[in-house]
């Protein structure tokens, strides 16, 4: 392996939690966990970010995910 996705996440005025995750899929998944809502057909990139729109202007939470390299 050659890198892992980051994924730091919150609900508004808490503290981030972050999690490791090997595929990307996975981090985006937890996204939908974390809030507690249902996931999407397709975890794509517009989706995860008419998500993070969606828990921004309510001032839910906020979500951040980063591929890492490991060497």
């Amino acid at each position: 392996m050659t890198h892992v996705y980051t994924l730091k996440i919150r609900y508004s005025g808490e503290e981030d939690d972050v999690f490791l995750f090997h595929l990307l899929r996975d981090a985006r998944s937890a996204v939908y966990d974390y809030f507690n809502k249902p996931k999407p057909p397709a975890l794509t990139s517009k989706a995860l970010d008419d998500f993070q729109e969606y828990l921004f202007s309510r001032d839910i939470g906020y979500f951040d995910i980063q591929r890492q390299k490991i060497n």
